[in-house]
């Protein structure tokens, strides 16, 4: 499927030059950085989706109030000497 992009004339200069000395085409690096981003998009998506469901699954588990920390409580009471 055909796309246009419309892009000011430096920009496609530079840009022609810049895929040039990589050996390529501006059509093959906009493919290859779209397809990148999509990978990337999956990826994320797998993620925030298995976070989710361990959110989800952790979630269930936790009940009452929350641990608060008392720096007392990481001593053991003190000892009277005679």
């Amino acid at each position: 499927m055909p796309i246009t992009i419309d892009l000011p004339p430096a920009i496609i200069q530079e840009a022609k030059a810049f895929a040039e000395s990589r050996h390529t085409t501006i059509e093959k690096m906009f493919v290859d950085y779209l397809d990148e981003e999509l990978r990337h998009n999956r990826k994320v998506r797998g993620v925030l989706s298995r976070l989710e469901e361990l959110k989800r699954r952790t979630n269930a588990r936790l009940s009452g109030q929350p641990y608060k920390f008392n720096r007392a409580d990481a001593y053991e009471p003190e000892i009277p000497y005679a």
